[in-house]
C-alpha cells in the first residue's frame, strides 16, 4: 500500500525542483524566475536602524497587516465595478505600501495587476486577484509571526 504524497516545501514543486510561476505571475529578477520571498527582512531591519525605538517598525508592519484585507477588497470592488481609475489607485496604494514594508512577493503580484490594468485587461486582472489575495494572506501571516502583538 502506498502512502499519500507529501506536499512539497514552500517554493518547491512536487518533484523537489524549484516552483515555477504561472504565466500571469511576476517573477523576482534576483531569484532567477522563481517567486520573490514573502518578506524582505532587510527592508524592515533597515527601517529599525532609522528609528531610536525599533518597535515602531513592528507597529508599522502590524498596521500594514491590519489594513491589507481592506486594500485587496477595495481593489476587487473597483475591478468588479469596471472602475479602471479606481482600480489603478487601489493597486498603486497596495503596491506602494507593500514595497515600504518589504512585502516583495505581494508587491510583485500587485505589479502584475498594474500591468493588466495598463492593458485594460480586466479579465486578467480579475483572474490575478486570486493569486494576489493568497499572497496577501501569506504576507499578513508572516508579518504577524515576525512581529507578534505584545500585551
Amino acid at each position: 500500500m502506498s502512502s499519500p504524497p507529501i506536499p512539497p516545501r514552500p517554493g518547491l514543486q512536487q518533484d523537489g525542483g524549484p516552483a515555477t510561476l504561472p504565466k500571469d505571475a511576476v517573477g523576482d529578477p534576483v531569484a532567477g524566475g522563481r517567486a520573490a520571498p514573502l518578506i524582505d527582512l532587510r527592508v524592515l531591519e533597515d527601517m529599525e536602524d532609522d528609528f531610536s525605538d525599533p518597535s515602531v517598525v513592528g507597529r508599522f508592519a502590524l498596521d500594514f497587516s491590519a489594513t491589507l484585507d481592506g486594500k485587496v477588497r477595495r481593489l476587487e470592488q473597483r475591478l468588479q465595478d469596471g472602475d479602471l481609475a479606481g482600480a489603478r489607485d487601489a493597486v498603486l496604494s497596495l503596491t506602494t505600501s507593500s514595497v515600504m514594508v518589504g512585502a516583495r512577493r505581494l508587491a510583485q503580484a500587485a505589479l502584475a495587476v498594474q500591468r493588466f490594468l495598463s492593458a485594460a485587461d480586466l479579465d486578467a486582472c480579475r483572474r490575478s486577484i486570486t493569486l494576489l489575495r493568497a499572497c496577501a494572506s501569506d504576507t499578513e501571516h508572516e508579518l504577524r509571526a515576525t512581529y507578534p502583538r505584545r500585551p
